[in-house]
């Protein structure tokens, strides 16, 4: 005989049925298959059933709920999920990576529920979220970034807010950032041979914009004898490794992951890891985010000519320049000019991302940074995106615009790259004064 019964208080049952007598599943991943089955054979010997769901959907639905992440589950491991945003128990947003914003139908039971789920999403990296540590962060797998808030930071009828980023750095490539939009095929060229011939550059933008992405793809240019070396906090966004028909390794990378801990002796902060890269002799360094103290690291590494690629929350040009700048200063107070100075000689480009009203990531501008004589820096626009229509269409954002090239890099850049190796003929490409791109 079927007995009709809302989904809640049957996970309550449930849940109590399984801890009493098969605790075990619940605890033991390797035991999680068996934790199906016990569901089944509940809900057939008692009869239970929920309106509008068969047997076998209840049975997942709970299982979701008593092993895996409720209703996040299958949204966590799709190729075409960006971002899932939880801005309250009853109110989940996913943003796919073609910029399409969904506000789920479905929402947390409540706002316990709800930090619940996000407690064990944060477990699986041993990170903690309670009233004494409000605000944490963690990660899922190597490639699920989260960040999540309780109360007293957010108000307690929220339960908990969250931001779960996925990660999908082998997806994109160089002929899809072209193909896209994002960019042209001359400054992709032109931002691989820097990376080729050992000319640091920073890529500038907000969360969101493109930065790691555009990185990731610009470093798979690397030819295979030379070797990498990357430097990340938290979760790996870089795939840099190359299998050859054989499954065998065929280029020369060297991926890390810095390690915080409570006892400072165990703490492998990312500053360690950019002094730490320079022992491995690599051709490049590859750091996610230039974000503390590591950064005068990264432009030590820089000035002492290792080419260092990186990216950092900042604007355009100037404004990333400052920031680095300012990131270097948390290491040595030093006077700020010299700083500024510094952080031009040691990321002379500096490419700017952003993401668009029409949720269009752009490669908006790519500057050069030249050092004067006395010590003045000049800077000068290589590439950038000119938008020449913005308007709002039937309640969707329409932008048009067009890729310019500027007037070519400077002497001395060109003296740089000349010493890495460049061809005469392939630079002469980047000397031209104001052609379109």
């Amino acid at each position: 005989m079927e007995r009709m019964i809302e989904f809640v208080p049957l996970l309550k049952l449930v849940q109590e049925y399984i801890s009493t007598r098969y605790a075990a599943a619940l605890t033991d991943q390797e035991k999680h298959n068996q934790l199906r089955s016990y569901i089944s054979k509940y809900l057939n010997d008692y009869g239970y059933t929920v309106s509008g769901l068969t047997q076998e959907e209840v049975t997942e639905k709970l299982y979701r709920e008593m092993a895996e992440f409720s209703i996040l589950t299958p949204f966590l491991h799709q190729d075409n999920v960006e971002e899932i945003n939880i801005n309250a128990w009853d109110d989940v947003c996913v943003t796919y990576t073609n910029g399409k914003l969904v506000k789920l139908k479905e929402h947390f039971h409540s706002s316990q529920h709800a930090i619940d789920v996000v407690k064990r999403l944060l477990h699986q990296s041993n990170m903690i979220i309670d009233k004494a540590t409000p605000m944490t962060q963690g990660h899922l797998g190597s490639n699920i970034r989260i960040t999540a808030e309780i109360a007293p930071i957010v108000d307690e009828s929220v339960g908990v807010a969250a931001s779960i980023r996925l990660l999908h750095p082998s997806r994109v490539t160089l002929s899809k950032i072209v193909s896209s939009g994002m960019g042209t095929q001359d400054m992709l060229d032109f931002l691989c041979m820097c990376v080729r011939y050992g000319v640091s550059f920073v890529i500038a933008g907000v969360t969101s914009s493109g930065k790691t992405t555009l990185l990731n793809a610009l470093m798979t240019s690397m030819p295979h004898e030379k070797r990498i070396y990357t430097i990340e906090s938290g979760a790996r966004e870089f795939d840099l490794v190359k299998r050859g028909r054989n499954g065998k390794i065929v280029n020369n990378v060297v991926h890390t992951l810095s390690r915080p801990s409570d006892n400072p002796a165990h703490d492998v902060a990312q500053e360690k890891l950019v002094v730490g890269a320079l022992r491995f002799n690599p051709d490049g360094i590859v750091i996610g985010e230039m974000r503390d103290v590591e950064t005068y690291a990264a432009v030590e590494a820089s000035l002492t000519g290792h080419a260092v690629f990186s990216t950092v929350h900042a604007h355009a040009a100037e404004g990333a320049h400052t920031r680095i700048g300012l990131l270097c200063q948390k290491r040595f107070s030093i006077d700020f000019n010299t700083s500024l100075t510094q952080a031009a000689q040691a990321f002379p480009i500096v490419v700017y991302c952003h993401k668009l009203e029409s949720n269009e990531r752009k490669i908006m501008d790519v500057t050069e940074c030249e050092i004067l004589p006395n010590g003045e820096r000049k800077y000068h626009s290589l590439f950038s995106y000119h938008i020449t229509k913005n308007e709002i269409i039937s309640g969707k954002t329409v932008i048009e615009g067009e890729f310019v090239r500027g007037k070519g890099i400077s002497p001395s850049l060109q003296r740089r790259l000349l010493q890495g190796g460049v061809p005469r003929t392939e630079l002469e490409r980047f000397c031209a004064k104001e052609v379109a791109a």
